[in-house]
């Protein structure tokens, strides 16, 4: 059976990782949650890649779990060991130094909402479905969903986005902040790559560094201020800092590189 693929592609200093398996609605075999895992790895690793755009090749964004492969019953120790990859592309997504978008055309269910919503910036085209469906399989949400959508829309919300599986469409995930831009349909990954052009005027070493205290959390304000002050003390001592003011000052462009 094909097991699908993940494409990777520059568009600059974009990465852009594309689900690959069409006719399952890019439902994610095994073999391309590795696959997803390690290109994200690799964009997080290149100094040439400013943003990484995560989207779904032909109608959906990605369909979640591949129920077939569920249906096989899959030795519980071996499902632990695929949901623990998903954790990976998880902790990828929000914890790692560069900023990532989804671009979202058709349907994005189950892990493919949690994908999208772990993600630093979602668009969504007029015509996308989102549902968290797990319940329908007799599973709870996951790859983060419990953390992430109620950041995003709010803990009541969450609870009936959860416990009815009901779909939503574009223009409600927008007003309940689960989408931070809708696009005309066809168009998601063209905006998404106008948003990553966006971050590459910011310096990449502050990107990670606010991306870092962000999925930290911290419980209270004196966390918050000591996480800041730590930081800055750092971005003080790099040299796109010092090149910023000296640009700044001189007027001219600024240009990062992330050192």
């Amino acid at each position: 059976m094909d097991q699908g693929n993940v494409k990777s592609v520059r568009h600059g200093s974009t990465a852009v990782l594309t689900l690959d398996a069409p006719t399952r609605l890019n439902a994610l075999s095994p073999l391309m949650r590795e696959m997803l895992r390690d290109r994200l790895r690799e964009s997080h690793e290149d100094p040439g890649v400013r943003c990484v755009v995560l989207t779904g090749a032909g109608k959906a964004f990605s369909a979640g779990g591949d129920v077939r492969q569920m249906a096989e019953r899959p030795d519980p120790l071996v499902a632990r060991q695929r949901l623990d990859v998903l954790h990976d592309v998880i902790r990828l997504i929000m914890g790692g130094p560069k900023p990532v978008v989804a671009a979202v055309e058709g349907i994005a269910y189950g892990a493919g909402l949690s994908i999208a919503a772990a993600c630093d910036h979602v668009i969504a085209a007029q015509g996308s479905r989102f549902s968290a469906a797990f319940g329908r399989l007799g599973l709870v949400a996951d790859c983060g969903l419990f953390w992430t959508l109620p950041q995003r829309t709010g803990l009541g919300r969450t609870r009936d986005i959860l416990m009815t599986g009901s779909p939503f469409d574009a223009d409600h995930a927008m007003q309940w902040g689960i989408v931070d831009a809708l696009a005309d349909k066809g168009e998601a990954l063209s905006s998404a790559l106008n948003k990553a052009d966006q971050y590459a005027s910011i310096a990449p070493l502050a990107i990670a560094a606010t991306k870092s205290a962000l999925v930290r959390r911290p419980p209270s304000l004196d966390d918050a201020l000591s996480i800041e002050a730590d930081l800055q003390a750092f971005l003080r001592g790099t040299q796109d800092h010092a090149n910023a003011c000296d640009a700044f000052l001189a007027k001219r462009p600024m240009v990062f590189k992330g050192r």
